[in-house]
């Protein structure tokens, strides 16, 4: 990958190693807050790991493998971080979650940056035909229950499903009590990796190379 003229090189490594992959996933009820928690402990005790000592993906991982058999089948848990942590490591909110909803980024035709009634900055979401049609289906399905918003194995938001949504459109709201260059910078990033689409492979960095101007005019000049 060669990006001439990019002065944030450490944003840019961050923009093309994020597969952003999209999910929209149906809350379970079928553990309490309270049980589902429990799990996790007990399954962390027995393994002697937590979040605070492994990155955060290989953690799910983990954990979503110590508890197959305890958890329904067709369910994984994943985390929000709530917006008075500062990461993981601070706090974290579980949630059981439905793998057979089906519906991804695959299924979108646009995301874009907007703001809301309180000038916080949200990624608006449009589906194409076929998954206006999904969406349009899965949230007639499952009125009164909570969808989560998932990208990248993090929950973003799980609002209520109030009525059924036919225009095929969605927000990922990132709240708005924390710095907001940061949330700023959040959404843009969120979108455009959206936009780009979820890669089928993840990329690993080998090597990097950066050429200053000087260099450049050296060339010229010969």
């Amino acid at each position: 990958v060669q990006l001439p003229g990019m002065e944030d090189a450490e944003k840019a490594k961050a923009l093309i190693s994020t597969a952003a992959r999209l999910d929209f996933m149906i809350v379970s009820n079928e553990k309490s807050s309270v049980e589902l928690q429990q799990l996790i402990d007990q399954a962390e005790k027995a393994g002697n790991y937590s979040v605070k000592t492994m990155k955060y993906s290989d953690y799910v991982n983990r954990l979503n493998q110590d508890l197959v058999g305890k958890i329904p089948e067709k369910t994984i848990v994943y985390f929000q971080k709530p917006e008075s942590a500062a990461n993981f490591e601070a706090g974290k909110v579980p949630f059981l979650l439905k793998t057979d909803t089906g519906l991804g980024g695959e299924s979108l035709s646009d995301a874009f940056v907007h703001f809301d009634q309180y000038g916080a900055p949200q990624v608006n979401l449009t589906f194409n035909p076929l998954g206006t049609n999904k969406f349009a289906d899965i949230t007639e399905k499952h009125i009164h229950e909570q969808m989560a918003i998932v990208l990248d194995k993090v929950v973003k938001t799980a609002p209520s499903i109030n009525s059924k949504i036919a225009e095929g459109r969605a927000v990922i709201t990132l709240g708005s009590s924390r710095d907001p260059q940061k949330s700023m910078d959040e959404a843009k990033m969120i979108a455009t990796s959206l936009r780009a689409g979820a890669l089928p492979a993840s990329l690993e960095q080998l090597e990097e190379r950066r050429v200053g101007p000087s260099l450049g005019a050296d060339s010229i000049h010969k």
